[in-house]
């Protein structure tokens, strides 16, 4: 089969794809950091007969102008930039990634959460701009306690809190949720779970506890966001959930801005209702640069950054090659998109 590849793609999953016999051509964001509009992607797909993307948009009028059997995207949502209602009605299956960016989120939520915390972010930015510094002329302590012992000085001012014993509040439970968990049980943590998808039975067996929203908000002192957005969940923290949370808790959020109102999550912040805030998505993307998050400095703001493991296109080339083999020898990938395709 001829196969055209968009998507950041490893060495190894292209090698695979050829070791099987088929033709494989590369392009587009994956290979040129150029996304593909409509008319380079018609072109440069041609007569292909499989199409693995990323972030190119495949619309409408991509697929009645190439001749595409199926298409594989790197992404959890793919939805996004594919139009898998035309794929249905055309007859073309769309496959998926399922959980390739799950550790590497993991890892910096606990970051996020560490570095919140601890202050840790604040306390290296202060110091890079002179805070607790001593002009260059002078001399710091040689004696074992050798720095600003003074109630304003770091020590004093800058204490942070421990994780063990802490309540943990995970809103969603899927593939990195349960990562964060585990992570979290290594500092001892107690970890609370909302998520109307999984049965209490799973949240126990990854020892967690299943509760309702308001309970996770009212006993968590830290509460992290791993949902996917869709319209029952967005806005779902509201003023009135922030009303209902302790005075002091930490929000990480690495999953989706729209989970909270923004009105809502900005009034809680000037209110000093958070005693920190780590965001790595925002309501509008790129954040501007005079927004007020950088007037606070107990928020953590990073570019959505937070899967962007250096595994993690090597995991998603594998995943999907590996659906492909699986689909041409007559199994079922379980991450489609539209599995009512072969019901047609």
């Amino acid at each position: 089969m001829e196969i055209f590849i968009c998507a950041d793609f490893s060495g190894d999953g292209i090698n695979m794809l050829e070791a099987l016999g088929h033709t494989v051509r590369t392009g587009g964001w994956g290979f040129t950091n150029v996304i593909l509009d409509e008319d380079a992607m018609i072109r440069d797909i041609g007569n292909a007969d499989v199409l693995f993307v990323g972030y190119e948009p495949v619309t409408r009028r991509v697929l009645e102008n190439t001749h595409l059997k199926m298409i594989f995207s790197i992404r959890g949502g793919p939805r996004a930039n594919i139009d898998v209602d035309t794929c249905t009605e055309m007859g073309i299956p769309v496959f998926y990634t399922f959980g390739r960016e799950a550790l590497p989120v993991a890892d910096f939520t606990i970051g996020l959460i560490l570095a919140l915390a601890r202050k840790i972010v604040r306390a290296d930015s202060e110091l890079h701009r002179g805070v607790f510094t001593a002009p260059a002329v002078e001399f710091g302590s040689e004696k074992d306690v050798i720095w600003d012992m003074d109630p304003n000085g770091p020590w004093q001012s800058r204490k942070g809190m421990e994780m063990e014993g802490k309540v943990l509040g995970l809103i969603g439970f899927g593939t990195v949720g349960r990562q964060v968990a585990r992570r979290a049980h290594g500092f001892d943590m107690d970890v609370l779970v909302y998520d109307p998808y999984q049965p209490a039975e799973a949240v126990a067996a990854c020892g967690c506890r299943k509760v309702e929203l308001d309970e996770l908000l009212v006993s968590s002192d830290i509460i992290s966001f791993h949902a996917k957005m869709n319209d029952s969940n967005k806005g779902m923290v509201s003023y009135d959930q922030f009303a209902k949370m302790k005075d002091g808790v930490f929000i990480v959020n690495t999953a989706r801005a729209g989970l909270m109102d923004e009105g809502a999550l900005r009034a809680a912040l000037r209110s000093g209702k958070l005693g920190g805030l780590a965001l790595d998505v925002f309501h509008t993307e790129p954040v501007k640069r005079d927004d007020e998050y950088f007037d606070y400095p107990n928020v953590i703001l990073t570019p959505h950054i937070a899967g962007g493991g250096r595994d993690v296109i090597f995991l998603q080339s594998v995943m999907l090659v590996n659906d492909f083999m699986l689909y041409l020898a007559g199994g079922m990938p379980k991450a489609i998109v539209n599995p009512e395709v072969f019901k047609k």
